[in-house]
């Protein structure tokens, strides 16, 4: 998206740059947005594949996924206490899995001190 120049619309500005016209602007941001709901999961695209610009699929994107509720922190902790390994799978694979499960849960406000990190993680192990 870098490299062809889709990440404009995404800027913390969101404003057109004032040598670019109307329409090139318009062209761009629908570009990106189809980009991005190229890259989400049907049951998440499902959900904003009505919307027209970027800066509206990213407040949606925002209100679903980026508020502490309990039924995130819920899901999140499902998610954490039901990993398993697979037998014989990629323990780097697997680390990164439940990195990423940790840290979505410290977003929302559930953190874990190391010890109990570690116990989570050894009983997900095959």
């Amino acid at each position: 998206m870098c490299k062809k120049d889709m990440y404009l619309p995404l800027s913390g500005k969101k404003k057109k740059p004032t040598s670019m016209k109307d329409i090139e602007w318009d062209i761009l941001d629908r570009k990106a947005l189809g980009r991005i709901q190229l890259c989400l999961a049907v049951s998440v695209a499902f959900n904003i594949s009505k919307e027209i610009t970027n800066e509206v699929l990213m407040s949606i994107l925002e209100k679903i996924y980026e508020k502490p509720l309990a039924s995130n922190k819920v899901f999140h902790m499902k998610r954490l206490f039901n990993m398993k390994m697979s037998e014989g799978g990629s323990i780097v694979y697997h680390v990164n899995e439940f990195n990423t499960v940790t840290s979505q849960l410290i977003y929302v406000g559930v953190a874990f001190d190391d010890e109990v990190r570690a116990m989570l993680f050894l009983c997900s192990l095959p």
